[in-house]
């Protein structure tokens, strides 16, 4: 099985709204830093994701930062800022691509797509991670290894 490429996009710091301050368990206004990435497999784009983190816990991640990196992003919030990701939650449906989605992923408007969303949690119960993806199941079904 190859290994997905990460390819990130854009990282930029914004003020938490109503969803990500629910979501991650932060005052509404409280800073956070929103990552957009690909992963491609052999080439493909396959999955676009939206990632939300509160700013405090990230203070120092930058899309340089994202672009040096080659392991993967939990060993990436791991190594560089000491965070153990303890268990995930996640919700997933089924979406058709909009124009942004299926530019990005290099398929048809209307297709079918799975939205996975998914909260991280650290020790304590601490929500530090609430990322949205879609995924393109044309080539690749989605894979969840229960442990």
């Amino acid at each position: 099985l190859s290994h997905p490429k990460s390819v990130p996009l854009d990282c930029w710091r914004a003020k938490a709204g109503q969803e990500a301050s629910r979501m991650l368990a932060i005052e509404v206004g409280a800073p956070i830093i929103i990552v957009r990435r690909l992963l491609k497999f052999a080439a493909r784009p396959v999955v676009i994701d939206e990632i939300y983190l509160p700013g405090e816990v990230f203070q120092g991640l930058t899309a340089e930062v994202l672009h040096a990196w080659n392991g993967s992003l939990y060993s990436l919030f791991e190594t560089r800022f000491g965070l153990r990701m303890i268990r995930a939650q996640e919700r997933i449906r089924a979406v058709a691509a909009d124009r942004g989605a299926a530019e990005a992923l290099q398929i048809a408007e209307g297709t079918p797509l799975l939205s996975v969303e998914r909260v991280t949690y650290t020790y304590g119960e601490r929500p530090v991670e609430w990322r949205r993806g879609l995924y393109s199941t044309t080539e690749h079904y989605y894979l969840n290894e229960l442990n």
